[in-house]
């Protein structure tokens, strides 16, 4: 019997899910156990670091309850890693990682020497390829496996926490939303599509996870740090608590729906209300992002599954259906592939169950033998590799005896070891220029980079061409300072305060842009109220530096029914200090 452990290690809990696999197959369907879900809250005390803590709960985890498990599989932080989408053109497979290594080389936030890099492929095919790359730090790395291998766990797969519910894909309940009210029917049959993706959203403690999944790969990830923290400081802020009394309260109220059955201004009803607010600007977030995937990926969303302890408060599942004009349900997994352990166990199923441990669970799902439909990042490479059979162990010795038996050979060969080791540091003098190039100017500009491209190529060139860009940007970045210096400050700052007070409060009025150059003022916004656009022009054209104030563009936002107008205003600037 296989029993795989999935830890999910947040900053709030510890979560563990054990997934028994007996390879049994009833009424022709694969049916796992799912035999233990449980979660250890992390304690913060006065002189313990976040890492201890950690360690300390995963401890309390293992003494507190019979875990029974032999293989352990884990995830690292999103917000740790690097993860981008990058496509090629006529590339083999096997020259992938060099190809990315040389991509991120420039662009990545962290450096490759210090990293370890995993992909996964997302399309291949002869003229066209995507691939889902993964960057880590080494030290990120290191820390999570010291925190979980400190007790004794060895973990067989180290993957990247929000890309494991591809795991889940395949297990998904997808009939709930399918069967529910089809808010996407008003999508004419021209425009439907071959390809559908379902998103899955997970509010957790730190952050809000965003995996957009189709054709069992990951197409896109977005990270939003809009989440249950966030609703716990706004709490502490708005009624002058600490985070321990927010935390409490808001677990106590645990909704964004005004009670009908309080005073308007009851304790309960203005937490709720503040909830309210900060959810809504988790929704914006969320319903941009979701027109941004559709607008480049022309892949419309199918369904969306609501996950996470921060989306058990009452009313943002059916907000969200609503913002996002979208079915919206919570994650269920499909009763003819799982069931829980004894009848007690049973709850665990339910929905509020599942939004706290899907993490968990699609992490162990990692270890069941899927076949096609699998995250396949595993960051246990190079230096961090588990040596899981001695067969390997063999190969890798055999292999340093060959290396030691060629070093011993080329000790009668030193004039080609002398050339070696001249040439070797002259190469890496070059390599550690070349750097130092790219550090100074965000990137290798294109003419370096046209000669470091080319085999063996020629350092005094590249240098010289080095040189002389260099002194070129200096320049630039000194004419730069010096226009930036002898501007006004205060002419725009004092505009946009302006703005602010001329605007009554009444008006909705959301600025997404607000941009002054060439004595010309431009303003995109959005009202709720087509109206109001000409109500705003008014109250702009009352300000003495504003001339000519008109309307630029006007047109309803995607997604809102026609109930947000979005419009630009333009307008001429006056200095009006005389």
């Amino acid at each position: 019997m296989q029993k795989i452990l999935g830890l999910d290690i947040g900053t709030y809990s510890i979560k563990a899910a054990i997934i028994w696999n007996d390879y049994k197959i009833i009424n022709d369907y694969k049916n796992y156990l799912v035999h233990q879900l449980i979660e250890q809250k992390i304690e913060y005390k006065e002189g313990i670091n976040e890492k201890e803590a950690q360690t300390q709960a995963i401890d309390a985890l293992i003494k507190n309850y019979n875990l029974e498990f032999d293989t352990v599989y884990a995830a690292i932080d999103s917000k740790n890693v690097s993860i981008r989408k990058v496509d090629f053109q006529n590339i083999r497979k096997r020259d992938i990682v060099g190809f990315l290594e040389n991509e991120l080389e420039s662009s990545s936030p962290f450096a490759i020497e210090d990293s370890i890099l995993d992909y996964q492929i997302i399309e291949y095919t002869k003229n066209k390829s995507s691939v889902l790359s993964v960057l880590s730090k080494k030290e990120v790395i290191k820390d999570i496996l010291d925190i979980i291998e400190k007790e004794h766990l060895r973990v067989k797969v180290l993957d990247i926490d929000n890309l494991t519910y591809l795991n889940m894909l395949s297990f998904l309940d997808k009939e709930t939303n399918s069967n529910s009210e089809n808010i996407h029917e008003n999508v004419e049959e021209g425009e439907k599509q071959n390809i559908f993706s379902n998103l899955i959203i997970n509010i957790g403690h730190s952050k809000t996870t965003l995996t957009f999944l189709a054709d069992k790969k990951v197409l896109y990830t977005r990270i939003i740090s809009i989440a249950g923290d966030y609703f716990n400081q706004v709490l502490k802020q708005k009624f002058e608590l600490n985070y321990s009394e927010a935390e409490i309260l808001k677990h106590f109220v645990s909704s964004m729906e005004i009670s009908s059955t309080e005073e308007s201004d009851s304790k309960r009803n203005l937490v709720s209300i503040v909830l309210s607010q900060a959810i809504t600007e988790l929704g914006i977030e969320i319903l941009r992002t979701i027109q941004s995937f559709i607008a480049k990926e022309n892949i419309k969303i199918k369904s969306v599954f609501l996950t996470g302890g921060s989306s058990k408060i009452k009313g943002v599942k059916d907000y969200f259906q609503v913002i996002l004009n979208l079915p919206v349900t919570g994650i269920k997994i499909r009763k003819e592939n799982f069931m829980f352990q004894d009848d007690e166990f049973s709850d665990n199923a339910s929905e509020a169950s599942l939004s706290v441990f899907s993490q968990s669970l699609a992490i162990a799902m990692r270890g069941l033998p899927v076949i096609g439909i699998a995250s396949k990042i595993n960051l246990r490479k190079g230096e961090f590799a588990q040596v899981s059979n001695y067969d390997k162990l063999i190969k890798q010795i055999f292999l340093y005896s060959s290396s030691v038996a060629i070093v011993l050979f080329a000790l009668f060969l030193s004039y080609f070891i002398r050339s070696f080791l001249y040439n070797k540091e002259i190469d890496t003098l070059k390599n550690q220029f070349r750097k130092d190039v790219i550090a100074m100017s965000n990137g290798e500009p294109y003419n370096l980079r046209a000669i470091s491209g080319k085999k063996d190529w020629d350092f005094k060139t590249y240098g010289d061409e080095a040189i002389q860009f260099l002194k070129q940007n200096m320049k630039d970045k000194q004419i730069i300072i010096e226009n930036y210096s002898s501007l006004e400050p205060a002419l725009p700052l004092r505009l946009m305060n302006q703005v602010s007070i001329a605007i009554p409060k009444d008006i909705y009025f959301e600025v997404s842009e607000f941009r002054f150059q060439d004595n010309q003022l431009y303003i995109e916004a959005e009202t709720n109220n087509p109206d109001n656009i000409n109500k705003i022009i008014d109250k702009l054209s009352k300000i003495k530096e504003l001339k000519q104030v008109s309307k630029k563009s006007q047109s309803n936002k995607v997604g809102s029914e026609k109930k947000i107008t979005h419009f630009s205003i333009i307008a001429s600037v006056t200095n009006g200090e005389g």
